[in-house]
């Protein structure tokens, strides 16, 4: 009898193998996350979790989804993302809000910069007149004063001696300009003054290279 010799099967991928494989891959992908994440970046995060999110909704729809469904749901994840951002960034009302809140911030770091503040009365205590005078004298803008929160604060360094500072009066009306840019200006470093600030200047006497500056400022402003 002849015996007929056997033909070698190829042998077939075990699914161990293909199994440990893609353990592997996956190793190899956890280990570029984590060094991803050490960045900390919000955006990353939002990126990574719409491409998981596309992954999950592939594996939902089919056990072994095709890579074309599977890429079409991920950038179909990130296409959200970005709506959403574009939502976010065209929104009136949280424009809107950001703008009041640097407003706001703006306002206090100036604020800090001017030091003591005094009510109409203590000014008017200081100077050793009546607290109507104190506020013809804020009409005239030979003295400066801020109104916030329905009350008028008077800058103190404005005051020396029971006396206001000379040279204020000038400054303030050659300052076209808001009451909060009044403040600004004075309290602010000013490179045409070498780094330093017109109310220093003032209280130094020299009020008339303040004047001049102010004019200049309203001017600018104005345009």
């Amino acid at each position: 009898m002849i015996t007929e010799p056997r033909v070698k099967k190829p042998a077939k991928t075990s699914k161990a193998s293909s199994s440990s494989e893609v353990v592997a891959r996956i190793n190899k992908l956890q280990e570029k996350l984590e060094s991803i994440f050490e960045s900390r970046t919000p955006v990353i995060a939002e990126a990574l979790e719409a491409t998981m999110e596309g992954v999950r909704r592939s594996l939902a729809g089919s056990a072994k989804p095709t890579e074309s469904s599977v890429l079409s749901s991920v950038v179909d994840e990130l296409g959200q993302v970005i709506a959403r951002k574009l939502q976010d960034k065209f929104s009136v009302e949280d424009s809107f809000r950001l703008a009041k809140m640097r407003g706001e911030t703006a306002k206090l770091e100036i604020l800090n910069e001017v030091g003591a503040m005094l009510a109409l009365q203590q000014a008017a205590d200081v100077l050793g007149v009546s607290k109507q005078a104190v506020h013809k004298r804020l009409q005239k803008q030979s003295l400066f004063g801020i109104k916030y929160q329905e009350e008028i604060r008077i800058p103190a360094w404005q005051i020396r001696d029971a006396e206001v500072v000379p040279g204020i009066g000038e400054v303030l009306k050659n300052l076209e300009t808001t009451d909060w840019g009044k403040l600004l200006f004075l309290h602010t470093e000013n490179m045409q003054l070498e780094g330093r600030k017109p109310k220093d200047l003032i209280l130094e006497g020299k009020s008339d290279l303040v004047a001049q500056l102010a004019a200049q400022f309203g001017e600018q402003g104005a345009k």
